[in-house]
């Protein structure tokens, strides 16, 4: 191991010294009888002949003097001159011996001149190897990072190119994944368009189903409260009035909150007078206000104006059932329902509706949960109050409608106050607007001013028989038809001055029936029928279970001149009746 570290150091040397005997191959060619060594700085000699063998003191005597004098050198010994010369650049010093024959080169300038020059020219070959030699592995080296260059381009084309594909199969697979998801987001659409079609259905059918017999039950009760009874009868039937009103009652928040949540609940946009809603919610609590002893009172803040563009029947709505409320927990107490003035907001006026009362109070922990859907303050099975817990959460939403929140304020004890902040436009009446003149509600034993002939449309035996005596009870003659097409059988034999059409039959349903008679109306077929033969079309009014908005405006749209709901009520009968006897 040593011997091999040994002679990798002399290989080294031998290299080194190798560079320097590029020196001596001209000054040879040129000088071919004399003798040359070549000692580098570490007295290392280059070359050695062995005829020309320098004593190591003279030897060091010729280096030390090229070194101090930095030119040409040199002394006799028998005869023989011995030169030394320190090479420009300082790396090496050259010592030779010419024969007798050659002049002294110190003392013959042409000849030193000459030396000098090829000594010259030996170190410009060398400098010109070495610059060739450095060339060539500058070359060998711009060759390699050429070609590490070109590796690294291919390299990078290569990545390039994988990621290109890369990018291509993702945005295959993202096109696909998006085209998939679409698809699957439309049948989701169209899933949840039929699931709100069928529950707008189940809506109406619910409505119809629930109202259809309510409507006999309070008809009915109605008539027979109306007929000679003994105090328990009457008191037997009152109380069924009372329970089917309050059944009525929750059938419609039932179906509000299936409204509201199935988004089929539209706010109206129609003018009301604040003053004159804010009286009939009090006036409709004043009898139980007397039964509990309580005092229900209304303030209108003088700030606001006297018409607003709203929908005022939710607006009633909500106030009921917050007076309700207030009246339900408050006896020997007060009930009040007020409307602050809060803010002008361009032509909106920011309105604080209210209602306190002085009743048993919420306590805290319970304020959060009263605004669920069937929850109470008092959810125990000993509760002294009855009730669903829909009022006020149906209530709440009416309001998030309207752009409201509702919100309590209540302590034990103390009573409770409900309020919420809604934005209302002022209506404003235009100069030319008449005069309203006052309505006129006929009441039940009014009669009619002429006895009119009405045809009953009703496949329901007894809503037959119910409109049929309600009908009769003012008066008037009355036909019953079980569907549409039975009605129009009945109308090619009699001529009728009103027709009350069921919307909901078998065989051909009323909305069809009374298209079917617009058409005749408006065509030479109205000869075949005596009851369409007239100048003025029939007067058509729909009677429906169906209480939504929607269903009113579809029986306008059929060409129905006007709209009852079921369960009927006989003031609305009987103003219809008045008005077309008159």
């Amino acid at each position: 191991m040593f011997d091999k570290q040994i002679d990798e150091i002399f290989d080294d040397l031998a290299d080194d010294l190798m560079e320097l005997r590029v020196i001596l191959e001209p000054l040879e060619a040129l000088i071919p009888e004399g003798f040359f060594q070549l000692c580098d700085d570490r007295g290392r000699i280059c070359s050695l002949p062995e005829k020309f063998d320098i004593e190591p003191d003279t030897r060091r005597q010729l280096l030390a003097d090229a070194l101090r004098e930095h030119t040409l050198v040199g002394f006799e010994r028998d005869g023989q001159r011995l030169y030394g010369y320190r090479l420009p650049g300082g790396d090496a010093t050259l010592l030779f011996q010419l024969p007798q024959v050659r002049e002294n080169l110190l003392t013959d300038s042409f000849r030193r001149d000459c030396f000098l020059n090829t000594i010259q020219l030996a170190l410009l070959n060398r400098i010109n190897q070495e610059t060739v030699i450095e060339n060539r592995q500058l070359q060998r080296h711009i060759k390699g990072l050429g070609q590490q260059h070109q590796r690294l381009i291919d390299e990078n084309y290569e990545q390039y190119k994988r990621i290109q594909e890369k990018e291509k199969e993702y945005a295959r697979e993202l096109e696909s994944e998006i085209t998939r998801q679409t698809m699957e987001l439309r049948e989701a659409n169209v899933r949840l368009e039929e699931a709100s079609r069928m529950k707008g259905e189940f809506l109406a059918n619910m409505s119809h189903e629930l109202r259809t017999p309510m409507n006999a039950i309070i008809g009915f009760s109605g008539l027979l409260a109306e007929s000679s009874l003994d105090e328990e009868q009457a008191d037997f039937v009152e109380t069924i009035r009372k329970s089917s009103s309050s059944l009525l009652v929750l059938i419609n928040d039932i179906l509000d909150l299936a409204k509201i949540e199935a988004g089929k609940l539209d706010l109206e946009e129609i003018p009301f007078e604040l003053h004159a809603l804010l009286k009939n919610v009090t006036d409709m609590f004043r009898s139980q206000a007397l039964d509990k002893n309580n005092k229900v009172t209304f303030v209108q803040d003088k700030k606001l104006p006297v018409r607003f563009m709203g929908d005022e029947n939710r607006l009633r709505q909500v106030l009921i059932n917050l007076t309700g409320n207030a009246m339900k927990f408050t006896k020997d107490g007060t009930v009040e329902v007020l409307a602050d003035f809060v803010r002008q907001e361009g032509d909106r006026s920011a309105i604080r509706f209210a209602v306190r009362d002085s009743g048993i109070g919420i306590p805290p922990e319970r304020q959060a949960a009263i605004f669920e859907k069937f929850t109470q303050a008092d959810g125990s099975t000993t509760r002294k109050y009855g009730g669903t817990g829909l009022g006020l959460s149906i209530s709440c939403q009416l309001v998030e409608l309207m752009q409201g929140e509702v919100q309590i304020e209540s302590a034990v004890g103390k009573g409770s106050t409900f309020f919420f902040i809604i934005s209302l436009p002022e209506a404003v009446e235009k100069k030319e607007t008449a005069v309203k003149p006052k309505t006129t509600t006929a009441k039940a034993t009014d009669e009619v001013k002429r006895k009119l002939r009405v045809l009953v449309v009703e496949d329901n035996p007894v809503n037959q028989k119910l409109a049929t005596l309600l009908v009769k009870r003012q008066g008037c003659e009355v036909d019953v038809a079980g569907d549409g097409l039975q009605a129009l059988d009945k109308l090619k034999e009699f001529q009728f001055d009103l027709i009350l059409m069921d919307v909901q039959m078998p065989k051909m349903d009323g909305h069809e029936a009374t298209r079917k008679i617009r058409e005749i109306e408006a065509t030479s077929a109205r000869i075949e029928y005596v009851g369409l033969a007239g100048i003025d079309p029939v007067e058509i009014v729909g009677l429906t279970a169906h209480a939504r908005k929607e269903d009113e405006q579809k029986c306008y749209d059929s060409g129905m001149n006007g709209f009852l709901t079921k369960p009927i009520i006989r003031d609305k009968l009987n103003e219809i009746l008045q008005k077309r006897s008159g």
